[in-house]
């Protein structure tokens, strides 16, 4: 159905032509700076209701129904999956002191700190994983409850409600809604900072375009590469210009410089710490085809979401739906800046541009919704039983990659074995070496391994001891447990904790009595000899 102009929202859903001429409202004088007849050149408005569509409650129902479906399936096995090294620093600083962890971002991390205040609140609650992962499943279950909207608004509520479920089956939606980091929620947020964008557009009044700046500005504190989002906006925005004016793109370009100078501190505290993200390499020509098979779990089912958001994105360009301008620059744009500067600069990660995914769950309801549309008129009952039988099919291809996601050791580090070796090997008094210090939150999520352990023995103020004082503090410890987190590409601050480790593997009066190695996190323990 094509877009219909903003004054029919305000009109019966009765054609006026059926009414009798007494009840006609009489008719407005022409106005000079408002075009006769057709839609605001602007973005088109949303399609008004229509008598058969359903009613406000059900529509709610199309809203919560994807919500509760993703948190669902967020929820399940939630917890089984170990901790890895990434997870643990969030839940130690989470659970920590605020000076412990003020200490941590001046050196490391600082752009994820937004996000380990808000688990200070959460590791109030307990610090076990399914209370930790709790905020991304809310997270992922925001997401897909904004994606209903959004399609509903574009294109139709069973477009909406498609797209919404679609998010939920992808399994690199239910990979970070169990993971302890901000991805998931970032999403959520992307969503939120589109949807405001498009309100802003249909209704071009500067309160808006504030809400959107300020919320622009907390998603870039939350994670510094969400602003590759910006990019899709601009493209929106070059349509909006094209068909309008330059009035929308000031509007938003006051909004952006308002959101980035709130970043700006996050910038450069960033640039500072850009060893962090050195492990990062160069992507070449097959990492996207990857990605899609990170976001769908296979090459069948990555064919299947592709065809179905080809379709739902022709059939919004076709019919002149306000969507294509925003949903495919959304899909397209970070994804394809993040490649484009990695290749001089690496930033790109499949994890960094997850909130693409929204707009390809987006358009892949669209689409399930336009092809369920050409079931014939009399047979227009089956419409939704063929959709939904569509949607099964997905759930089925999409259920060996949901069950590996929460096997016990799925994540890169299996922290929980690692913990469970310190608690049947480890003896009261044994001391810890970590190499290096700072990277003791790495590896410490579970906490009850490490109790009885003597952590201070090899540093000082959180600094590796230095050589001569190490060798010294030998004397007063027969056993050595000795956990290895290396850092991106072995780099380290200080030449310390390489030298301390050579020191003891060189003391012949110790011996090593046993290792593991748990992903990248590598546990041995020297013994002196007898």
């Amino acid at each position: 159905m094509p877009d219909i102009p903003l004054s029919d929202l305000q009109q019966s859903a009765v054609p006026p032509s059926v009414l009798p001429p007494s009840v006609l409202p009489p008719s407005d004088p022409p106005r000079s700076d408002v075009p006769p007849s057709g839609p605001p050149p602007d973005l088109p408005p949303p399609d008004p209701p229509r008598p058969d569509l359903p009613s406000r409650s059900r529509d709610r129902v199309i809203v919560v129904v994807p919500a509760l479906v993703t948190l669902a399936v967020a929820l399940w096995k939630i917890g089984a999956p170990s901790y890895w090294r990434d997870e643990s620093v969030s839940v130690v600083l989470g659970h920590g002191s605020f000076s412990q962890l003020r200490d941590f971002l001046r050196g490391t991390d600082a752009v994820h700190g937004l996000y380990y205040l808000l688990m200070h609140a959460v590791t109030v609650f307990g610090t076990g994983e399914t209370v930790a992962r709790l905020p991304s499943a809310v997270g992922a279950a925001l997401a897909a409850g904004g994606i209903a909207v959004l399609g509903r608004r574009w294109h139709s509520p069973a477009a909406g409600l498609y797209g919404g479920l679609v998010y939920a089956l992808l399994p690199i939606v239910s990979r970070y809604a169990q993971e302890t980091r901000q991805y998931a929620l970032v999403s959520a947020g992307a969503v939120l900072v589109t949807y405001l964008l498009v309100r802003a557009l249909e209704q071009p009044r500067l309160l808006w375009f504030g809400w959107y700046g300020a919320a622009m500005a907390l998603l870039g504190w939350l994670h510094l590469y969400s602003l590759f989002l910006l990019s899709a906006h601009a493209v929106t925005l070059l349509v909006v210009t094209w068909r309008r004016g330059p009035g929308p793109l000031l509007r938003w370009i006051v909004a952006l410089l308002g959101a980035l100078t709130a970043v700006v501190p996050l910038v450069l505290i960033a640039r500072g710490q850009e060893a962090q993200v050195s492990w990062l390499q160069r992507p070449g020509p097959s990492a996207l085809p990857a990605f899609g098979t990170l976001i769908t779990g296979g090459g069948t089912t990555l064919v299947l979401v592709t065809l179905l958001a080809a379709a739902g994105a022709a059939g919004l360009v076709r019919a002149g739906r306000s969507g294509a301008a925003v949903a495919v620059p959304w899909l397209v744009m970070p994804v394809a800046v993040a490649y484009a500067v990695s290749q001089v600069h690496p930033v790109y990660h499949p994890r960094y541009v997850l909130y693409c995914v929204c707009a390809f769950a987006l358009l892949a309801g669209a689409g399930l919704a336009s092809l369920a549309g050409l079931v014939p008129e009399r047979l227009r009952q089956a419409r939704p039983v063929a959709a939904l039988a569509v949607l099964g099919v997905l759930a089925v291809l999409v259920a060996p990659a949901q069950a590996e996601i929460r096997e016990p050791g799925s994540r890169p580090d299996d922290l929980r074995s690692f913990a469970q070796v310190l608690r049947h090997q480890a003896r009261p008094g044994d001391a810890v070496l970590y190499v290096p210090v700072y990277r003791e939150a790495f590896v410490t999520v579970y906490a009850d391994a490490f109790r009885n352990l003597d952590a201070q023995a090899f540093q000082q103020h959180g600094a590796d001891l230095p050589p001569e004082r190490f060798r010294a503090a030998l004397e007063a410890h027969p056993r050595v447990w000795v956990v290895e987190i290396p850092p991106p590409h072995r780099i380290y601050r200080t030449p310390a904790p390489r030298a301390n480790l050579a020191a003891l593997r060189a003391d012949r009066r110790f011996g090593r009595a046993g290792r593991w190695t748990f992903g990248s996190v590598r546990l041995t323990l020297f013994a002196r000899k007898a």
